[in-house]
């Protein structure tokens, strides 16, 4: 079963219907390792990775941008999906860089 992580900010937790993580917190660029490695496991299950951003306040660029770098490893019918709430600003950050043309990554927010 994957591991949790959890410091004075963030809380990532498995999630398993569907099949990837959820985040609880402020999401800042000391982040990137603990969310790669936590998405990362999640590859090996699944073709379609969740990235459950909805109860997350605070998403730094650095980790967008992580998620995103995972995302294009991965291999069709493999894709990332991010859930994200309006107040992220998720799906025009994305485009702003031009993210948001990666086949292998869905934003639903």
């Amino acid at each position: 079963m994957p591991a949790y992580f959890v410091d004075e900010l963030l809380l990532i937790a498995p999630l398993h219907h569907p099949v990837g993580v959820r985040l609880f917190g402020e999401v800042v660029g000391a982040h990137k390792g603990p969310l790669s490695r936590a998405v990362a496991e999640q590859t090996r299950a699944t073709d379609e990775i969740t990235v459950d951003l909805t109860r997350v306040h605070y998403l730094a660029n650095s980790a967008l941008e992580t998620l995103v770098a995972l995302a294009q490893t991965l291999h069709p019918p493999q894709r990332l999906h991010i859930l994200a709430c309006p107040e992220l600003e998720v799906r025009q950050r994305l485009a702003a860089h031009a993210w948001d043309q990666a086949e292998t990554l869905r934003l639903t927010s």
